[in-house]
């Protein structure tokens, strides 16, 4: 599991985000968002979310990252992306309240909401602009011709009126829009076979989580109430044919083992205590107190329960992954080799996992372990073309083979990633200096330099 902190392109320039519940859980403009890099959670997530997008009529896939924020919340971007916190994971009490979060995202995005809210938000900020220019001439003309006082705190009054009527009719646009992303999440389980009963259910978190503040009227509210939308809802899903059908022992045990390992590497160590007992024999759990334990300083104790878990799950590449990892970070990268090789080989698509296993191959050293590490991270590459950490590491892994124009050119491609340009111009440079001219490494070299 990976920290990371990231600044979509879409929250640099111009934030239109619609929270599932709370917009100051939303990331303001220009804020980086910290997010969480796992393959185990993310290809969850990816499972979980894939018949809702083929249900919606969504073609292309958006990218689902993992906000490492605690809260339960998640919300769509304009970059049309969808991004859940980790705390919308651990509180999400079966498979289907997690969907149910997400059918609500997707809703979003089939719906056109994002673009529409923009729209809203330029027309009334255009509306409101001319308000104030309108109440300003008024001010400077009542003071220029010595009007009374009162003529001037009116002009201010009117200003403020506009402001105020500009914000109001955009909560009530949103509210809105909230509630067709819940119709839209209800038609969209119901298409795909899944049952509503999990967005009951987390409308019920909600309403049980939701701050009121004390005196505020509800067109501050940025979503409808937790209980209308909940009796809105309710009605419709309890008619859904799906309404009783249970989760998949597969989904549930995806589920539990994803919350193992965050409340493992993010929770306290009294929270995994208290979470999962030295009484809870399960295997989730297990599996959470190996990662508290490693994360607290046990190496050596973790690394002697991770053998025992694998063979209970010998066909789930994360157990792997997660010994590979112990393994590489405690400095025995020729050790870690064999079960990440083996991860991969049980999860090819996992990006994530080719990583790590790239890195333990340059740490381990050696000509053939150098050179398995470029291919496996030049395949890497191809599904996360602008991932930096892949690009660093390739610039190692070439380093080490000595051939150093590759090793420039990756470094100024992770530069490039990091938009950090004039680095990515300097290192292209040397890049065209090393490489043989006209070749497609030289050609990427001068694309980055005339970029």
């Amino acid at each position: 599991m990976q920290k990371l902190l990231f600044q979509p392109k879409a929250l640099l320039t111009y934030l239109v985000a619609i929270a599932v519940f709370f917009s100051a859980a939303m990331p303001s403009h220009g804020q980086q968002v910290s997010i969480i890099r796992d393959a185990e959670i993310e290809s969850m997530v990816r499972n979980f979310a894939a018949p809702l997008l083929r249900a919606a009529g969504i073609q292309r896939a958006p990218r689902i990252v993992i906000v490492n924020d605690r809260r339960f919340n998640a919300f769509v971007t304009e970059d049309g992306n969808i991004y859940v916190n980790y705390g919308t994971i651990l509180e999400s009490p079966n498979p289907a309240a997690l969907k149910a979060v997400l059918a609500h995202e997707i809703g979003h995005l089939a719906g056109g909401h994002i673009a529409r809210l923009r729209e809203q938000m330029e027309v009334r900020a255009q509306a409101q602009a001319i308000s104030m220019l309108l109440g300003i001439g008024a001010m400077a003309a009542a003071s220029g011709s010595g009007a009374a006082p009162e003529v001037s705190q009116a002009a201010a009054a009117f200003i403020m009126a506009s402001q105020s009527a500009s914000l109001n009719s955009l909560a009530a646009y949103r509210q809105s829009e909230e509630s067709a992303a819940d119709a839209a999440a209800l038609r969209i389980l119901q298409q795909a076979g899944q049952s509503p009963r999990g967005l009951v259910e987390t409308l019920r978190i909600l309403l049980e989580n939701q701050v009121q503040r004390s005196g505020a009227a509800a067109y501050l509210q940025t979503h409808p109430l937790a209980q209308d939308r909940l009796q809105q809802v309710e009605q419709t899903a309890r008619q859904s044919p799906y309404w009783n059908q249970g989760d998949s022992s597969a989904d549930i045990r995806a589920l539990e083992m994803a919350k193992a390992k965050i409340t493992g590497f993010l929770e306290s160590s009294s929270t995994v205590a208290n979470v999962y007992p030295n009484s809870n024999s399960s295997l989730p759990a297990r599996y959470a107190r190996a990662i508290a334990a490693y994360r607290g300083g046990g190496g050596v104790s973790a690394l002697q329960v991770m053998p025992n878990l694998i063979a209970e799950a010998p066909s789930n590449p994360y157990m792997r992954e997660l010994y590979g990892q112990m393994l590489y970070e405690l400095g025995r990268p020729v050790e870690a080799i064999a079960p990440l090789r083996r991860a991969v080989e049980l999860a090819p698509d996992e990006t994530q996992i080719r990583i790590l296993y790239g890195q333990a191959l340059i740490g381990a050293g050696g000509s053939a372990n150098l050179n398995e590490a470029v291919l496996q991270l030049r395949r890497s590459a191809v599904s996360e073309p602008r991932n930096v950490r892949i690009h660093t590491l390739l610039s190692q892994a070439f380093a080490g083979l000595g051939m150093m124009g590759h090793a420039s050119l990756s470094a100024a491609e992770a530069a490039a990633a990091r938009n950090d340009m004039p680095t990515a111009r300097g290192l292209a440079r040397q890049a065209t200096q090393q490489l043989p001219q006209g070749g497609p490494e030289w050609l990427r070299a001068n694309d980055i330099l005339s970029n």
